[in-house]
């Protein structure tokens, strides 16, 4: 974002800021004049201040009888990488929409079963439903099962023909194939479809990214930006063509400009850390996922990469204690358990623990722990 676009947007957010003080000193504001507040903020592309009415519509104690105020900050929960939360405000909004988009936060935490539940019951509701239906599909491609997800996908596209998420998913469901050239040429056509789809610039931005092909990322990416010059995935993605072309400075210009949109934005923390703790700056990397545990005190990812920084820094015991947090907040996700089991082989008389580590790797999938565990004659 220049910086002439950037100084209009805090300029607009700091004017209507100032009008609502003004408007609530006067008088108390409705949930619903709150929720539609929050709705014209978000069309500006406002969304710290769009996510504030609708967290304050919610706390008038007026209720919500429909859902939909927690619809709409569910959607935006997820858009920022808040699944958990997401998940919880979703659940409060009983439409086949809703439903659909719970599916999508379930699996990026890994639990494919919940979300083939939210899909299924998101299409018994709306049986036409093409969002529905491409959930579906991503939940087959999770489970390996492309010919199924195929299916999903061909319904999706046969109940709306010019659905850009459809166009999107099989491409998600080629890559995962393996056909990366006809990965491209679905994302590219979900664009074409639909310019301001940031989903399918992110995927193919990605794909670009895995081909070695850094500049074209980073070119497309961009094209995604002037879209949606607020859309923090999209800026996520750039920092990490820049962090593959070891251009760590554009790569910190990138999430601090997400931090600009969303200055409490935990997931962008983490990345920060991340980068300090590449540079061996560990001190610095810990000091950032602190600050995440600060905000959001059950974040697992943030116990995670403390772990990770603490490891490389030679400081094992430390770099257990954060992982077993971690675990303890987050039971799917099969990486952590691997951090764990590698410590734990490290040290004497941890035998069984590394053992315990790796079976609940493999029981999540992890191919690595299953090898391991076959080579040394265990089951899981």
């Amino acid at each position: 974002m220049k910086k002439k676009s950037l100084l209009i947007l805090v300029m607009m957010v700091a004017a209507i800021t100032a009008a609502t003080f003004a408007q609530e000193g006067e008088e108390k504001i409705s949930a619903a004049e709150l929720k539609i507040k929050g709705i014209n903020a978000q069309k500006m592309g406002l969304t710290e201040l769009a996510e504030r009415y609708y967290r304050q519509a919610l706390a008038t104690g007026e209720g919500d009888p429909t859902g939909e105020t927690h619809r709409l900050l569910g959607i935006l929960c997820e858009e920022k990488e808040y699944y958990d939360e997401a998940i919880m405000l979703l659940n409060m909004n009983n439409t086949s929409e809703a439903l659909a988009h719970q599916a999508y936060c379930l699996l990026q935490l890994n639990d494919v079963d919940s979300a083939a539940h939210c899909a299924a019951r998101a299409i018994e509701m709306d049986t036409a439903s093409a969002l529905a239906m491409t959930m579906m599909a991503y939940v087959e491609t999770q489970r390996d099962q492309h010919i199924n997800a195929i299916s999903w996908a061909n319904r999706a596209l046969k109940a709306d023909p010019k659905y850009a998420r459809g166009e999107n998913v099989m491409g998600y469901i080629q890559f995962r194939k393996g056909n990366q050239t006809e990965a491209m040429r679905h994302f590219k056509r979900a664009i074409q479809l639909d310019s301001t789809l940031a989903e399918a610039y992110y995927n193919l931005g990605t794909l670009y990214c895995m081909r070695n092909s850094q500049e074209m990322a980073k070119k497309l990416l961009k094209q995604g930006l002037r879209r949606n010059p607020t859309n923090i995935r999209l800026y996520t993605a750039l920092a990490h063509a820049y962090r593959m072309s070891n251009d760590a400075p554009k790569a910190l210009e990138c999430y601090k400009q997400i931090l600009e949109i969303d200055s409490l934005h935990t997931p962008t923390l983490n990345r920060i850390g991340t980068v300090y703790c590449d540079q061996g700056h560990y001190d610095q990397a810990i000091a950032y996922h602190k600050r995440v545990l600060s905000i959001r005190p059950n974040d697992a990812a943030a116990y995670k990469f403390i772990g990770k920084a603490y490891t490389k820094w030679g400081k094992d015991d430390k770099a257990i204690q954060s992982f077993i947090r971690s675990t303890n907040l987050c039971t799917t996700d099969p990486e952590t358990y691997m951090f764990l089991a590698e410590l734990y082989g490290k040290q004497k008389k941890a035998e069984r623990k590394q053992q315990s580590a790796y079976k609940k790797a493999a029981r999540l999938g992890n191919k690595e722990a299953q090898a391991w565990l076959v080579k040394n004659g265990l089951g899981w």
